[in-house]
């Protein structure tokens, strides 16, 4: 086991990454630490595409920062990467076998969740983020053998489908809907409905979580190869889903438990670890 180093040129980008995932910091614990300079650069830097493709509000800030990224990993591949990140990735025994398409199609995945259309159902859902998950799983898999790329982008993109949930308020603001309209239906809810607390809005909503947490344990249960990061992920959001499922406010208790860390994320990260390094 590893402890989280503090004091190099990653440290801002890994408390930025830790302060919003706590659970990848218990993972990386479990890195082999031959890998664990490149596993937390490559996970920082998913955070960094993550906040262009999801938390910039404004378009051009948005795509301005995804082009740089662009050009930068077109840098990187002829050995002069700028980013602290992608020094560090460069310096990986296996960066100089990713080839400058799949960058692109990590990028061209990002800039398509500027504006998605409103999902059918959950597999729908899914899928539009496994457009940016995919590409970046492909890449983490050629990076790091021990991680599944099918596993990656499954454990990502319901990471992702909790936090919006979580996040249903601000998206509503800003006009997105982020739950299928199936489910909507299902419950006779509008998406005006969404915004108030009702019978139909907590039903739907403990619905919805029970449905992620279903998926979070297919997800770990069937894939061994997911690497001690993604363990750790899927292990403490399915616990955070399933608890919220239970609540009488889902939403006020969703928020709340990512500041927690169940016991369970640390057996998965140790079990994942262990079979990485076997």
């Amino acid at each position: 086991m590893t402890d989280v180093a503090v004091d190099t040129p990653l440290a801002s980008f890994e408390t930025k990454w830790a302060a919003a995932h706590p659970e990848f910091e218990l993972g990386l614990k479990f890195v082999a630490e031959r890998e664990w300079r490149a596993q937390s650069a490559f996970a920082c830097l998913v955070f960094e595409l993550e906040h262009a493709a999801f938390a910039i509000r404004e378009a051009e800030p948005a795509t301005i920062k995804l082009q740089w990224w662009a050009e930068e990993f077109a840098r990187a591949g002829k050995g002069g990467a700028r980013h602290p990140l992608t020094q560090a990735l460069a310096a990986h025994r296996g960066f100089a076998t990713i080839p400058p398409a799949r960058w692109y199609e990590a990028i061209s995945g990002a800039l398509a969740q500027r504006d998605p259309a409103p999902a059918a159902d959950r597999a729908a859902l899914l899928e539009g983020y496994a457009a940016l998950y995919r590409p970046l799983a492909a890449i983490e898999a050629a990076l790091f053998p021990a991680v599944e790329a099918a596993a990656a982008t499954c454990v990502r993109s319901l990471v992702h489908a909790l936090r919006e949930t979580a996040a249903l308020g601000d998206a509503l603001r800003d006009g997105r809907l982020l739950l299928p309209l199936d489910l909507l239906a299902k419950h006779r809810l509008a998406r005006g409905d969404l915004a108030r607390a009702s019978p139909q809005q907590v039903a739907m909503l403990r619905e919805w979580l029970l449905a992620l947490s279903f998926d979070f344990s297919a997800a770990a249960g069937a894939h061994m190869r997911v690497g001690a990061l993604h363990a750790a992920a899927a292990s403490a959001d399915r616990w955070r889903a399933r608890m919220a499922a239970r609540a009488v406010d889902p939403l006020a208790t969703l928020n709340a438990s990512f500041a927690r860390l169940p016991l369970r994320a640390t057996w998965a990260a140790w079990r994942a670890g262990r079979h990485s390094q076997q």
